[in-house]
């Protein structure tokens, strides 16, 4: 059994006991781990994308508690290696520096020795008398000013060379920028835009900044009301991250892109399909049945036709 961190939404860690069997599917914990100095981040496999994130930031700040010669290492349900396991069963790591807490400099103590020497060396200055020493010094400084100029030039050089780069960083950063009506116009197109059918929406990017769909639950007069809104992540973690069990789709209306959505199935996407056949096997039994009728039907028309021939015929 070891100490390690449960991954709230609002970012918090709530330190507990962790073994193999109180991990749970729709959660993120972290384990620190003192003998392979690595934290894993162990991600559950119904647990929300918006969760995951939040894991991987939260796990970068623990380095700063534990050591920074830590790594890392993201761990998905049913991918784990045997040293996470041999973690459950040990003894967490102990944690090198705790926040809020100041450790005290020690190297006080050094300038405390030097400033003891300067003293020392002060009472000698005024017991030699001869001022004559530094004259000469400044005539040999007149003498070394003309090979200054050169450096002048290279100066001058770097300064431009220096200006230079600037020039192009904000303008950079100027093209990212987009304005909030814009941002926020294009939000509410989106909410018109309904996700098909057994789907819902998880993320939205737009531009270059992320978006979650978070469910607010509101009740008027006894119901419960449900409401979807699209709220900005404010600290995404950064790295490179698969979209996995996601479908993306991408919404262009007059020519321009609204966002990129990454959409996840539900239990009525399963079923859909499903339908479908059902409903495509329901109409293929009716057809044919209609097709035997109107066969039986045209049968009995033709053998009642032949009889009344018949019998004009008969002598």
């Amino acid at each position: 059994m070891v100490t390690g961190y449960k991954v709230s939404e609002d970012g918090t860690l709530q330190e507990q006991e962790i073994t193999k069997d109180s991990l749970d599917s729709g959660e993120v914990f972290c384990v620190v781990d003192g003998e392979t100095k690595s934290i894993f981040l162990w991600k559950g496999s119904q647990a929300g994308i918006r969760r995951k994130f939040i894991g991987a930031r939260v796990a970068t700040n623990l380095r700063s508690e534990y050591g920074f010669h830590f790594s890392v290492r993201p761990l998905d349900e049913g991918e784990e290696p045997p040293p996470f396991f041999v973690a459950l069963e040990g003894e967490g790591a102990k944690r090198v520096k705790k926040p809020g807490v100041k450790t005290p400099p020690k190297p006080k103590k050094k300038p405390k020795d030097s400033a003891k020497k300067e003293p020392k060396k002060e009472p000698e200055v005024p017991s030699s008398k001869p001022a004559p020493p530094p004259k000469k010094v400044p005539e040999k400084r007149t003498h070394e000013k003309p090979p200054t100029p050169p450096p002048t030039s290279s100066g001058a050089s770097t300064t431009q060379t220096s200006s230079q780069p600037k020039e192009p960083a904000p303008v950079a950063k100027t093209a990212t920028k987009a304005p909030d009506d814009e941002i926020q116009s294009m939000i509410e197109q989106l909410k018109n835009q309904s996700p098909p059918e057994g789907y819902e929406r998880e993320l939205v990017i737009i531009y270059n900044e992320l978006y979650t769909v978070a469910e607010k639950k509101t009740s008027i007069f006894g119901k419960e009301k449900i409401e979807h809104e699209i709220e900005k992540v404010k600290d995404p973690p950064e790295g490179t991250f698969m979209a996995e069990g996601f479908i993306p789709r991408v919404i262009v209306k007059d020519g321009t892109v609204l966002g990129i959505e990454l959409l996840k199935g539900t239990p009525d996407a399963i079923l859909s399909p499903i339908k479908v056949e059902m409903k495509e096997r329901l109409g293929d039994l009716i057809t044919f049945f209609k097709e035997e009728v109107e066969e039986e039907t045209a049968k009995n028309k033709k053998a009642g036709s032949n009889k009344g021939k018949k019998k004009l015929v008969a002598k």
